[in-house]
């Protein structure tokens, strides 16, 4: 399995860094929910071998929230 952050840096202040499984439907191995990705809101980095490894990257991003993503993490 692998993992993958979206980081954010538009929709929150500070922004975000929201851990996501790969096979997750808004992650969809790092290609996300959008046919082109403009770059402008964010973007995706990945993949990673363990959640834990994800989330530490994740941390080191400094947005203002970091977490896992409510529909597809809470499982493993």
């Amino acid at each position: 399995m692998s993992w993958w952050i979206y980081e954010n840096w538009t929709v929150e202040r500070g922004g975000k860094a929201i851990v996501h499984k790969g096979a997750c439907a808004f992650c969809k191995e790092g290609r996300g929910i959008h046919k082109e990705d403009s770059g402008r809101n964010g973007m995706w980095h990945g993949p990673f071998s363990t959640k834990g490894a994800a989330y530490s990257y994740a941390r080191q991003l400094n947005r203002a929230r970091t977490d896992f993503c409510s529909f597809c993490s809470k499982a493993t």
